[in-house]
């Protein structure tokens, strides 16, 4: 889910999900950073959490890690959104028998509805829920996460600095890998690069360079994105019942739906 920096979210915001030792639900979309924002929750807590990872698991493992869960730990559950259903069920039944696991769970949601006993799940987990915005809704982040994302130079070499045209250019580009994407093209520059000074636009890939500029969500926008998103999951994709929930028509919903990007939920 993103690599381990988690520059854009603030130690505030951590401190402030750390204090209640409720279950808590870290969405977003791939490589946004849920696993670093879940992470900074446990070092909140002064915690190392037992990790698990529900997408490179067997059904059976899942269920035995599940079972084998005792009161009193530190749990990150990443990937919640592969969970297998006898897994998903049996730790339903564990939180709602009051055991005491410390839970921070990490998932993608679709508008496509899962299976009873995920939904179950996801449902009961949303209680305490926060969503991790992708880097295109945040470009205001690029050049902290470019502090913290860029690999230390090697001996006798400086830092990589970046021009203002090439930071520009990331600040347009769409980055549909999120932030894990441009880790990616950071850790590149960093290790190939055999130009000196800072980076130029020029030396940056073709999709970055040339990506069309775009007008930038307002704050207010961003909230009713994501509360737009809520809804739809709250009611399994159902688009009608997500506009009654917010109190607008089918038509403005599917209006927004595609202003707002989120098309693959129109």
């Amino acid at each position: 889910s993103g690599p381990s920096s988690i520059t854009a979210v603030s130690a505030e915001a951590a401190g402030a999900l750390a204090r209640s030792p409720a279950p808590l639900l870290v969405s977003g979309e791939p490589g946004a950073g849920k696993t670093a924002l879940a992470r900074a929750v446990a070092a909140a807590r002064d915690r190392v959490p037992e990790e698990f990872d529900a997408a490179r698991s067997t059904p059976e493992r899942a269920a035995e890690w599940v079972r084998a869960l005792d009161g009193g730990r530190m749990v990150l559950l990443r990937h919640t959104e592969a969970l297998a259903p006898a897994a998903a069920a049996a730790l339903v039944a564990r939180l709602e028998e009051g055991a005491d696991i410390g839970l921070i769970a990490t998932a993608t949601l679709s508008a496509e509805g899962a299976g009873p006993c995920l939904r179950r799940l996801l449902d009961r987990l949303s209680a305490r829920r926060v969503e991790v915005p992708p880097l295109r809704e945040r470009p205001e982040d690029i050049p902290a996460l470019l502090r913290a994302l860029t690999p230390p130079p090697g001996p006798g070499r400086p830092p990589l600095a970046w021009s203002v045209a090439a930071r520009r250019a990331l600040e347009r580009y769409d980055w549909p890998g999120n932030v894990a994407e441009l880790a990616a093209l950071a850790a590149a520059l960093a290790g190939g690069r055999r130009l000196t000074g800072a980076v130029r636009r020029e030396e940056l890939p073709d999709a970055v360079r040339n990506a069309p500029g775009k007008r930038r969500l307002t704050g207010l926008e961003r909230a009713e994105r994501s509360a737009i998103q809520q809804a739809l999951h709250t009611h399994g994709g159902n688009r009608l019942r997500a506009a009654g929930a917010l109190g607008i028509g089918r038509a403005t919903l599917y209006r927004k739906l595609r202003a707002f990007g989120l098309e693959e939920f129109s």
